[in-house]
């Protein structure tokens, strides 16, 4: 499959040098900003270099791995480089994750020492901690010129990234830095990077993309501007940031695209990137009409970041294409034999070139069955075999088909459904467990499928406490289902497109608006039904937390717009989030009601 056209070679150095290298040229330009604080190259550097020297006092150095554990502020790419400059690897480690998944990841890492800042310590964080925003009188309050600098080996670590893991547990891709320089320059031939850019960072740092929106701009000069949490998840508060800060690029999964949109955005981008998920022709042609460019890119973390880009155009029909390998990419449509298929014709997606990163850390086995010798290319080269199934068009782009395993996508996310059975099977009254993606109205959310143990009765509500402390949320189911006996394939294996929709979503009690049982009041039993409407369940009391019963993020905007439209009232979507019993939104309706009556009286 041909590739874009070559970009030059790779520089033999670490992405955080260059960046230093750049703040040289542009010391006085706005490198990162977020909210009302920003941090021009000069002071990006600086912090970082001083950063770096605080780590090396607690002896981090070549080839220690340093957890990051930071939400959106100017402290993240500070973080990044900083560990980057002591010669270690940084791990994210989302602070919104359950204390044992954190846990799990950071003695799985073997991480040396957790960077954070004081207002995520709490009494769940564990191990060594330094603390961004704790003054540090040994440190130097400037470092100039480059005696701080740490020259980088490409085969180097440079980050540990986690992702779902089909055996129960989080797995860690591996990534020198070869490959995160090769990743992210290789996304400069899509977007053409200039110095005027204001890049727009909605990411996630537990997802890979995030390294784009935080490295490549500042490779040209260019300025970041990172969105704080409540900005994420308001569409009308990030247009307003789009429009406000002069945003010229922007990368996004296609569900956050949808939500600028409902929240009003007009356009003006010079670039919009759209990946993680499937792109609908609709929003494809509502893109185009909004920017210059529109890229549709694809690519799974263990191949470094993305892939392959396709440049959209307003009149795509069917599937949109994800495109051609970036550089020093390839791309093979392979059978079950791992030969060739011709164009048009259906296989498995194998991606080669300078992208495939080390494998899985500390685990060999899996890294081998994986990541194989490339039969097509340099003597020493490796394919990764991405379980996606593909075909290549007339035009000889790439289309993707579906999964030749179970895993999905959940709002951007890989989710394998085998880790969350694994850790169902863990029940006691669980005999086995199977996870599927089920639609429920225009969003996407799993359903648990389980066979209980003979003589045993299944508890929904405490595997929905369980999946609360334990799963990120957008791996908790929404919806569980005991099945006494598995349909099966002619083949004995369990026929899953058999299983059925699940009735309810959530717990079967029925709250009543206005009632005493579980409803004290009348906003909470309206807020109740608002629940049932959005959720198709409803709440057994005051109680209940609304990401126990299956809520995501998205389904918290949802809540704002019927709040809004039932009691004429606007909520902060953070807030929802922050307060997630019904109670807690409850009151936060009557307050909200209360000060908007006092502030007109004639309402």
């Amino acid at each position: 499959m041909p590739d874009m056209p070559a970009g030059p070679p790779w520089p033999p150095c670490g992405l955080h040098e260059l960046i230093l290298r750049q703040a040289e040229r542009t010391p006085g330009r706005t490198a990162v900003r977020c909210g009302d604080h920003a941090l021009t190259y000069r002071q990006l550097r600086n912090t970082a270099e001083e950063l770096s020297h605080r780590l090396e006092r607690r002896g981090i150095g070549s080839g220690d791995r340093v957890a990051v554990s930071i939400d959106r502020s100017t402290d993240l790419p500070v973080a990044l480089l900083g560990t980057l400059l002591a010669g270690a690897a940084f791990v994210p480690v989302d602070p919104a994750y359950p204390a044992e998944r954190q846990t799990y990841m950071l003695r799985d890492a073997d991480a040396r020492l957790t960077l954070t800042v004081g207002r995520l310590v709490n009494r769940e964080t564990t191990g060594d901690v330094l603390l961004l925003d704790d003054p540090d009188p040994g440190t130097p309050p400037t470092v100039t010129g480059s005696a701080a600098r740490r020259s980088a080996r490409q085969d180097d670590l440079a980050y540990l990234m986690y992702t779902s893991g089909s055996t129960g547990r989080p797995k860690a891709v591996a990534v020198d830095h070869r490959c995160l320089t090769k990743g992210v320059l290789a996304m400069a031939s899509v977007v053409s990077p200039e110095p005027d850019d204001v890049w727009l960072s909605i990411t996630s740092a537990s997802f890979d993309p995030v390294l784009i929106d935080l490295f490549l701009p500042l490779l040209y000069g260019g300025s970041v501007v990172i969105a704080e949490d409540q900005q994420v998840l308001d569409g009308r508060a990030l247009r307003d940031l789009v429009d406000g800060c002069g945003a010229t690029v922007l990368q996004a999964t296609p569900l956050a695209w949808s939500l600028l949109l409902d929240g009003g955005w007009s356009g003006g981008l010079r670039v919009a990137l759209c990946g993680g998920e499937p792109l609908s022709p609709s929003l494809a042609a509502e893109l185009c009409a909004r920017a210059e460019q529109v890229w549709n890119i694809y690519g799974p973390t263990e191949t470094t970041i993305w892939s392959t880009a396709h440049l959209v155009t307003a009149t795509e029909q069917g599937a949109v294409p994800v495109g051609r390998p970036l550089p020093d990419t390839t791309v093979h449509i392979l059978d079950e034999q791992r030969q060739p298929v011709a164009p048009g014709e259906r296989g498995e997606v194998w991606i080669g070139g300078g992208g495939v990163t080390l494998g899985y850390a500390g685990r060999p086995d899996l890294t081998a069955e994986r990541f194989v010798p490339d039969p097509f290319g340099p003597p020493d080269g490796r394919l990764y075999r991405t379980g996606d199934l593909g075909s290549l068009n007339a035009d000889g782009e790439l289309e993707l088909l579906g999964r030749a395993d179970h895993q999905v996508k959940i709002r951007g996310h890989r989710v394998e459904p085998g880790e969350i059975e694994c850790w169902l099977a863990e029940d006691p009254a669980v005999a086995e467990a199977v996870v599927l993606p089920r639609q429920d109205g225009a969003d996407q959310r799993l359903v648990a499928y389980l066979r209980p143990k003979r003589g045993s009765a299944i508890e929904e509500e405490r595997l929905r406490a369980h999946a609360a402390a334990r799963l990120p949320r957008h791996m908790m189911p929404g919806a569980y289902v005991t099945v006494d006996e598995w349909p099966r394939t002619p083949n004995g294996k369990v026929d899953r497109r058999a299983l059925p929709e699940p009735t309810t979503w959530g717990p079967r009690q029925e709250a009543t608006p206005g009632t005493t049982d579980g409803c004290p009041d009348e906003v909470t039993g309206v807020l109740a039904a608002v629940w049932q409407e959005v959720l198709g369940t409803a709440p057994s009391d005051a109680e209940t937390d609304f990401f126990a019963l299956g809520g995501t993020s998205l389904d918290v905007m949802r809540i704002v717009k019927t709040i809004r439209a039932r009691f004429g009232v606007r909520l902060n979507a953070v807030q929802l989030m922050r307060m997630a019993t019904l109670g807690a939104q409850a009151e936060l309706v009557r307050t909200a009601v209360s000060a908007a009556d006092t502030a007109s009286p004639q309402r």
